[in-house]
Formats: structure tokens, C-alpha cells, sequence
């Protein structure tokens, strides 16, 4: 479930710092009492999505169903505007069963719109999953590999939350587009 706390302010933001860095706290407390290994890193997915270009490749496939999608829509709904301002302007001249008959007729086309609509986000979010997906699903792999292999307890994904510091010693993304440029998913 995703919680946007943007919108409730500093108090939020505040209560979620204060939430991520007692998770951290508890999640560290136990490597950190008998290890002087790294316990934690961190990955920056927007990086990666800048510079991995199969994700460059992934986003702009997206962008071209949302470019197809938007044309099919706004078509229609110039279509639609059009056939109300000719219903606006000639309603005063039709009899009360045609203009009975030209407002259902004007509302079937305001709900095939709708439907549309409906069908365009549908199709984007399958277009998201079949192009951005396999390669989300690839970034996670990757990290938990590195995780086993390196002895990480927590990876963090700086890019999703709001950090004031990174030490780059934590920082694994060179790793794992790395790992992506070699075509490494276990």
C-alpha cells in the first residue's frame, strides 16, 4: 500500500524519518553489536533509470502507448465537445422527442468516452508491467544477490525516500548497473 505523505506536510515527513530511522536503528542494532561489517546500503533507482538505457528503452515503449493512447482520446473528446456545441446551437429547433433523443444520443457518447478512458489507463498500466516490470523485477534480484553476497541486512532505495546523506561506501548501484550491463539476474 503507498502512502502519499506529501501532501500532510512536515509533521508527516517528520513522523516518517523519525519511523524509517528507528526501522533502520532496529534493523542494524544486531549487526552492528558483534560485526564491523557493513550492514546497510543503499540503491538510486531514479540513476538507474537514467542511466540504464534497456530502462531508457523500457520508458520511452511507455511513452509511445501514452502518446497513441492520448491521441485516441483527445479525438474523441474534441468529437464529443463538437457534437454538444451542435446540439447547443440547435436544440431551440428540435422537437422534444428529438431533443430527448439527441441528449441520450450525447450521453451513450460521454460514457463510451468514459469507458475509453477506463480501457487507456488499463492498457498503459499492462504496457508499464510488460516493458518496466521485467526489469524492476531484475534491479530486485540483483540487489538481493549483492545483499547475500556482500552480508547486507537492509538496502534502502534513496531515490523513494528523502535522505539528507549518503556515505558512497553504502552506495551498491554501481553494482548493480553493473550486474544489469553484463545481463545478470541472480
Amino acid at each position: 500500500m503507498r502512502i502519499d505523505f506529501i501532501r500532510r506536510g512536515a509533521t508527516a515527513r517528520n513522523t516518517l524519518g523519525a519511523l524509517v530511522l528507528i526501522l533502520v536503528a532496529t534493523a542494524l542494532l544486531p549487526g552492528l553489536a558483534g560485526a564491523a561489517e557493513k550492514a546497510l546500503a543503499v540503491v538510486n533507482t531514479l540513476r538507474i533509470r537514467e542511466e540504464y538505457q534497456a530502462f531508457k528503452d523500457a520508458e520511452q515503449q511507455v511513452e509511445e502507448v501514452y502518446d497513441d493512447l492520448r491521441k485516441e482520446l483527445d479525438e474523441k473528446s474534441r468529437a464529443l465537445a463538437i457534437a454538444y456545441e451542435n446540439y447547443e446551437s440547435q436544440k431551440m429547433l428540435l422537437t422534444p422527442q428529438a431533443n430527448e433523443a439527441k441528449v441520450q444520443e450525447l450521453e451513450q457518447q460521454k460514457a463510451d468516452l468514459n469507458r475509453l478512458q477506463q480501457q487507456s489507463t488499463q492498457r498503459l498500466e499492462q504496457a508499464t508491467r510488460e516493458h518496466i516490470g521485467p526489469i524492476e523485477d531484475q534491479i530486485l534480484t540483483i540487489a538481493e544477490r549483492i545483499a547475500k553476497e556482500d552480508d547486507y541486512s537492509l538496502i534502502l532505495d534513496v531515490s523513494a525516500m528523502a535522505v539528507l546523506y549518503v556515505d558512497q561506501e553504502v552506495d551498491i548501484t554501481d553494482k548493480v548497473l553493473a550486474a544489469l550491463a553484463r545481463g545478470d539476474d541472480e
